[in-house]
């Protein structure tokens, strides 16, 4: 795609945008032989195209999910119930960092509407353990889902894990 912004690129739970050829993005891990595995701000050849306001599109809609699954989660009065939309939780968080490849935050080619400040990319450490700490903030609340008193406990602690991400790493509303 030559030089500059290009496409995006995303398989096996890893995004990406492709520039000059190369796709660069966030990964969870190894996508397979052949492949490089890598980390925040890592590069790896993909298939699959999307554009940069596609995959925030994506990202936007899988958050809107995860919050439905906690608004389930915390009004459920069956154990069942809260674990199976704690678990869908749980498993998206853990995706987080993999829904922000470089070239889909705010002021890049092609975005035309994020909340994505790039600190999330000069920043990628800092980025990647806020995630983690989400994910660990999930799994404490989903261990004690047949508790309701526990849980509640646990629960609370959630908001705590969403704003290490969004008050350091997202940006005011964009209209």
């Amino acid at each position: 795609s030559g030089t500059g912004f290009g496409r995006a690129a995303s398989t096996g739970g890893v995004t990406g945008v492709v520039t000059g050829g190369v796709a660069t993005g966030v990964g969870a891990g190894a996508m397979g032989a052949g492949s490089e595995a890598f980390g925040v701000a890592g590069s790896v050849m993909a298939a699959g195209v999307m554009s940069p306001q596609q995959i925030v599109d994506d990202r936007v809609t899988g958050m809107n999910g995860l919050s439905k699954n906690l608004t389930v989660a915390k009004g459920a009065t069956d154990p069942a119930i809260a674990k199976a939309q704690m678990a869908q939780a749980i498993a998206f968080a853990q995706t987080i960092p993999s829904k922000f490849p470089k070239g889909t935050g705010v002021g890049d080619a092609g975005v035309t509407k994020t909340r994505a400040l790039q600190d999330i990319w000069t920043k990628p450490s800092e980025f990647q353990a806020a995630a983690d700490a989400m994910v660990v903030a999930l799994k404490n609340a989903d261990a004690v889902a047949g508790d309701a008193t526990k849980f509640a406990a646990a629960f609370g602690e959630i908001p705590k894990g969403c704003g290490g991400c969004h008050t350091p790493f997202r940006g005011p509303v964009v209209p």
